[in-house]
């Protein structure tokens, strides 16, 4: 389910959009999110809290992937998210560079 809303949120950002960058964008921001939430929910100790996020939100872009494929296909959809995240590095030292 995670897979598909991911999947329909980039959709609904390329159609509105009609970029790349901010597709790349998203993703970078989905993969600090939840990482970020993981981490709080980690660290606070409140069992009922980090069942929760244990459960319902995922750790990282790369465990989605790695919960919908595996093999070959998976090799490559990782692969895939890694040239993005470089994608999102670059656009990040730009506007850094930029300001």
């Amino acid at each position: 389910m995670d897979l598909i809303i991911i999947l329909a949120l980039i959709i609904v950002i390329a159609f509105f959009f009609r970029d790349y960058k901010h597709a790349v964008y998203f993703l970078g921001i989905c993969e600090i999110l939840f990482r970020l939430i993981h981490f709080i929910g980690d660290n606070l100790h409140i069992k009922p809290l980090n069942e929760f996020i244990d459960n319902y939100i995922p750790s990282s872009l790369f465990s989605i992937i790695a919960h919908y494929s595996s093999g070959l296909l998976y090799e490559i959809l990782k692969w895939v998210l890694v040239i993005l995240f470089g994608s999102f590095l670059v656009y990040l030292i730009r506007y850094f560079f930029k300001r």
